[in-house]
């Protein structure tokens, strides 16, 4: 499964950050500044893959060449 960060923002302003494909802890790491941007989290559903130990991916981030 490919990894993937859906953010819905509802009528109400309120969003919601769902994390896919991201196992264990990693998925909170993921996004907490993407959190800090949208506010105080107010609500914390962890899903199955929460529990699923972390793989480790070394930096998961492509630098761009010049």
């Amino acid at each position: 499964m490919a990894e993937t960060i859906e953010i819905i923002i509802g009528k109400d302003g309120k969003s919601k950050v769902h994390v896919k494909g991201v196992k264990g802890k990693e998925c909170v790491d993921l996004t907490a500044d993407l959190e800090k941007s949208l506010g105080d989290v107010t609500e914390r559903k962890k899903t199955s893959e929460f529990s699923a130990p972390a793989v480790n991916r070394g930096n998961r981030l492509k630098q761009g060449g010049g």
